[in-house]
């Protein structure tokens, strides 16, 4: 600490700019060192240095971590895991994901919205009495001694709140001067993928208070349920045959870096291209081989009500999990499409069949049911990714379609009278949207 207070003080006779430059420099060396000191992870434990920007109000419960201390007694401020340093990275099991404590109860939380949307004093709030109480009573509160240091604090969250509100929220590193400090909120992940708050309540406060759709995170604690189920994923990607990478992307943080088949498609991209071509901005959507459920996902968050039909088990449970851990609504249902009447009893805005009615193709019972299944869904638009014929996996198939030819035949047992090219796969697959001029539109309503 005394090497540390003689650099500042010589960095302090430095001009400003010079003295922010060499600030940074600090911080951002202290970060690479981070990150490499846990670069021998493997991919079934992802790096603590990573930082994921997520839904700011998916962060709603505290971690309940009570360990020996008196459950009645503990407060909510303690609750959380008691040493940030000792816990990064780990993987424990246990009820501490089982919460039902708000962040939104803290006394932190409270003081800012009193400060913020009542002008209150900071010295009026019960946050500013009970630190004043633990400090004067001897406890370690941010090395503060007595009520003017207190004041300072309380100065510096003013400050902070400014910067946020006027500059917008910032990675932390970003944001510090003569501090180099780089952690983030940070949360734990609970067995079912939940974020559960674990420390950075000053700055999570302001983002809620100002309604910031986004904050940058980091992961301390799985639970290790979460993380059996994570290898789960893992395990089964190598099961498939694209040399361990899934089909889709996974939409949940924490599982996005195990490596999935972008050398097909660009699925983000495809999923822009998608949104702007499809006329209703909401509606009914149904996804024919939905897989993981990455474009239910997006769908939702349009406004659309999905549903999710995927008839592999193992496929399934990851997409229903995940779906959970997302707080997801659509519905996911493991069955083949040809086993669901209810389904031919809707009517749908949108029907996703993207690389999945080849596989109908190679027997005639399956090709007899496709027809069936075409000619009775009700739907306004289709899109529609055939697959290319030279593929291996259609070497016996009971028909065998060019790309043109199987638009042609899902329009000759459909209502669709128009078909078009709106992206191309580097495999070189296309993705057609079918749909009705207006004329047909207009005859069927």
């Amino acid at each position: 600490m005394e090497f540390k207070s003689f650099a500042i003080k010589l960095i302090d006779k430095l001009p400003i700019t010079l003295q922010r430059i060499i600030y940074m420099i600090i911080i951002e060396t202290k970060f690479a060192f981070f990150k490499i000191k846990w670069a021998h992870r493997t991919i079934e434990i992802p790096n603590p240095a990573n930082i994921y920007w997520i839904p700011t109000e998916r962060i709603v419960y505290l971690t309940n971590y009570v360990g020996n201390r008196n459950p009645e007694t503990t407060s909510l401020e303690d609750r959380p895991f008691p040493d940030l340093e000792k816990i990064r990275g780990k993987v424990l099991s246990g009820n501490w994901d089982v919460s039902n404590y708000k962040f939104t109860d803290l006394d932190a939380y409270r003081a800012f919205r009193e400060r913020i949307e009542k002008g209150a004093e900071w010295r009026d709030t019960d946050f500013y009495k009970n630190i004043l109480t633990r400090i004067e009573s001897g406890q370690h509160i941010w090395n503060l001694k007595n009520s003017a240091d207190l004041d300072k604090r309380c100065e510096y969250f003013d400050w902070l709140y400014k910067k946020i509100k006027n500059e917008g929220y910032k990675i932390n590193r970003s944001n510090r001067y003569k501090n180099t400090d780089f952690d983030e909120i940070t949360v734990n992940i609970g067995r079912n993928g939940e974020y559960l708050f674990q420390d950075g309540r000053h700055r999570l406060s302001i983002a809620k208070i100002l309604g910031i759709a986004y904050v940058p995170v980091m992961v301390s604690v799985r639970h290790k349920k979460w993380l059996e189920f994570r290898k789960f994923i893992i395990s089964y990607a190598e099961s498939l045959t694209l040399g361990g990478k899934l089909y889709q992307p996974i939409v949940h943080p924490d599982l996005s870096d195990i490596p999935f088949d972008s050398q097909s498609h660009d699925y983000h991209r495809l999923m822009v291209t998608i949104a702007k071509h499809i006329e209703k901005k909401r509606g009914i959507m149904l996804d024919i081989g939905a897989n993981l459920g990455f474009f239910c996902h997006k769908f939702e968050d349009l406004g659309y009500r999905c549903y999710a039909v995927e008839n592999d088990p193992a496929t399934f449970s990851i997409m229903e999990k995940v779906r959970i851990a997302e707080n997801k609504k659509f519905k996911a249902i493991n069955a083949s499409i040809f086993d669901l009447d209810c389904i031919k009893d809707m009517h749908f805005d949108v029907v996703l069949a993207l690389n999945i009615f080849h596989h109908f193709l190679k027997r005639k019972t399956l090709y007899n049911n496709l027809i069936n299944l075409l000619e009775n869904l009700k739907m306004d638009n289709m899109l529609f990714e055939p697959h290319l014929p030279h593929e291996a996996q259609m070497s016996d198939a009971f028909v065998n379609y060019s790309q043109i030819e199987f638009v042609d035949f899902i329009m000759k047992h459909t209502s669709f009278t128009k078909s078009e090219v709106i992206y191309s796969a580097n495999n070189g697959r296309h993705v057609y949207l079918l749909s009705k001029d207006k004329a047909t539109k207009n005859v069927a309503s």
